[in-house]
């Protein structure tokens, strides 16, 4: 009987289709790319010390930014402002209109490492395979820091989709 158990047990693996790369996922949504990365491109730069990490992403998803900073706290729609104040602008959702910008905005921000998160908590209208966004990191006086681009599948969590190391 536990040899049949095993079997069965496997026989789901065995079904699973393998899902295509992130690279070519990507290369698939280059269009839907550009004018995320054109929409970063378009902020004001941050007050001198200031540090900004803007999320750009299209109506297909409500997709969440999480900032860590140098002490470890992450800032993101369930802790703003944090103790060192960084805070999120405004946590937008299904509706809002593309593209949509989810910023972390720390006013005199310590220097050290930040992390960037994304999550994908729920789809908003067709099922989507994935969906691209674009991710900035930004300081007052010295511009864009960091910049990525990248795509994220529905329901997961990328813990680090980008890490600054402010100055």
């Amino acid at each position: 009987m536990a040899i049949s158990i095993a079997i069965l047990s496997l026989a789901p693996l065995a079904c699973r289709t393998a899902l295509p790369t992130r690279e070519a996922q990507l290369a698939g949504l280059m269009g839907e790319v550009a004018p995320l990365e054109q929409a970063l491109r378009n902020l004001a730069a941050p007050a001198q010390g200031a540090l900004r990490v803007s999320l750009a992403f299209g109506a297909g998803a409500d997709l969440d930014l999480f900032v860590t900073g140098p002490q470890h706290e992450s800032v993101y729609f369930a802790n703003t402002p944090s103790a060192i104040g960084g805070a999120l602008e405004a946590d937008l959702r299904c509706g809002t209109p593309a593209p949509r910008l989810e910023t972390v905005h720390y006013p005199a921000a310590p220097e050290g490492v930040y992390r960037v998160g994304i999550d994908f908590p729920e789809l908003c209208g067709d099922e989507v395979a994935a969906v691209p966004f674009a991710v900035s990191v930004a300081r007052g006086g010295r511009g864009v820091l960091a910049e990525t681009r990248g795509i994220i599948r529905p329901g997961e969590f990328l813990t680090i989709v980008l890490e600054a190391d402010v100055q």
